[in-house]
């Protein structure tokens, strides 16, 4: 394990993150507008700013008055992480919430923005408070994760469960172990070793630009969303993108498979996170790089930004998305792998049947881990659920590459790459 000494700062930014503040000297400015359909709703409504104590208990820390636009502008007498902003009414009712992962503005800016209050993100902060509620300490909960887990469908499906607080309990459940297999998933040997404190204080700076761009209306989200992706690996740069994108695909499956019990019908059940498949496409640039296949990435990247535009036009149809994904990266007959190895000596007919068994192997691999998650979620710890998502993976992997290794040798120096771009397309977004 390659291991990093970062002494007291680590100390200092963890001390930060459970006290919820670091006073910097300066009065902090949070503005942010509540709005409904699209147009200002502002009758009435109060926007009061709240941070969690450890008992779970909510201390309110500002409060100011919604104007005729809908705008409001919050004063807080220092910095702060982890807010909770909720618009309410005359009668004390909550119209709307949102999280704030911190007042930290976004770059050139000198006032934080606060996240469009939806339904998703009145999820987001419901979360959070049930997290803390059921004994989870605020600094040890990671919210920029915990927003890029929880989605509009999400949303939808705890509004439509008829147990509102068994959802959220079950959600909290779900991303706490989450982030316990993505801490864990750093840590294991020949990874570079990364800290709670490094995870939850490198995305700051861009999901305050996140907020901005999405405040502001954006006519392009999906470009917001990938600025923030390329800020955020920007600030974990020491981590590779497949380290990256091993950490996702074990928090991402731990996530999907306790958060099932929060779902009904249709809704969620395929459900990945935008980190995780930003971390996939990444991935897959990245092991085109180190192949020096540079011609394929500029495919590769395209499909990966139709993949994000289309889960956040349409989420419904994420499956369809995610399936047209990875046609085009490793099932299609003019994939991204298939063009690795037209010049190699890995015929057609054989590499159209290691992609189908990585598939099919993938397919095993899920059901395994839903059983594996599902039993121990009532009587395992997060790292107990961790350990299980690790396991799987690994015999996973070594199945693949025993089944598919040898077929692939006439292939030279892009058998590797190519087995990797199976396993990356395979083991993301599971079960």
């Amino acid at each position: 394990m390659r291991m990093r000494n970062v002494g007291n700062v680590v100390q200092v930014g963890l001390m930060c993150g459970m006290l919820f503040a670091c006073r910097a000297g300066d009065d902090v400015e949070v503005r942010g507008h509540v709005t409904s359909n699209g147009g200002p709703v502002s009758q009435g409504l109060r926007v009061r700013a709240s941070i969690l104590e450890v008992d779970g208990q909510a201390k309110v820390i500002a409060e100011t008055d919604v104007d005729e636009q809908g705008a409001y502008s919050l004063e807080l007498e220092q910095p702060y992480v982890r807010v909770i902003l909720e618009a309410v009414n005359n009668s004390g009712g909550t119209w709307g919430s949102a999280l704030l992962d911190s007042t930290e503005p976004a770059p050139g800016q000198d006032v934080r923005t606060a996240p469009p209050m939806t339904p998703e993100t009145a999820l987001e902060a419901d979360v959070y408070a049930q997290m803390v509620r059921d004994g989870a300490a605020p600094g040890t909960v990671d919210t920029v994760d915990l927003r890029l887990r929880l989605t509009a469908s999400r949303a939808k499906a705890v509004r439509r469960s008829g147990d509102i607080p068994g959802a959220l309990r079950t959600l909290g459940v779900a991303v706490r172990a989450a982030q316990q297999a993505r801490l864990r998933s750093y840590a294991k040997p020949d990874f570079e070793y990364v800290t709670r404190a490094e995870l939850f204080g490198a995305p700051r700076e861009a999901v305050a630009a996140l907020d901005l761009a999405l405040d502001s209306g954006t006519p392009s989200p999906e470009k917001a969303y990938a600025d923030f992706f390329v800020a955020r690996d920007a600030a974990l740069s020491t981590h590779s993108a497949l380290e990256h994108q091993k950490a996702e695909r074990d928090a991402g499956m731990v996530f999907r498979a306790i958060a099932k019990a929060a779902c009904i019908g249709d809704d969620c059940q395929f459900d990945p996170s935008l980190a995780e498949i930003h971390a996939t496409g990444a991935a897959v640039h990245f092991v085109l790089q180190q192949a020096g296949a540079s011609a394929l990435q500029p495919t590769a990247d395209a499909a990966a930004s139709e993949l994000l535009s289309k889960l956040l036009e349409s989420p419904a149809n994420a499956n369809h998305a995610w399936t047209q994904y990875r046609a085009s990266i490793v099932d299609a007959e003019d994939s991204v792998l298939y063009r690795l190895l037209e010049d190699s000596g890995v015929d057609r007919p054989t590499l159209w049947q290691l992609v189908q068994g990585a598939s099919r192997s993938g397919t095993t691999l899920g059901l395994v881990m839903l059983e594996l998650i599902l039993k121990d979620v009532s009587s395992s710890s997060p790292e107990a659920i961790a350990q299980s998502v690790d396991r799987a993976f690994t015999n996973y992997t070594a199945e693949v590459t025993r089944a598919a290794g040898p077929n692939l040798q006439a292939a030279g120096a892009s058998a590797q790459p190519a087995l990797t771009l199976m396993l990356i397309t395979q083991e993301a977004a599971r079960p």
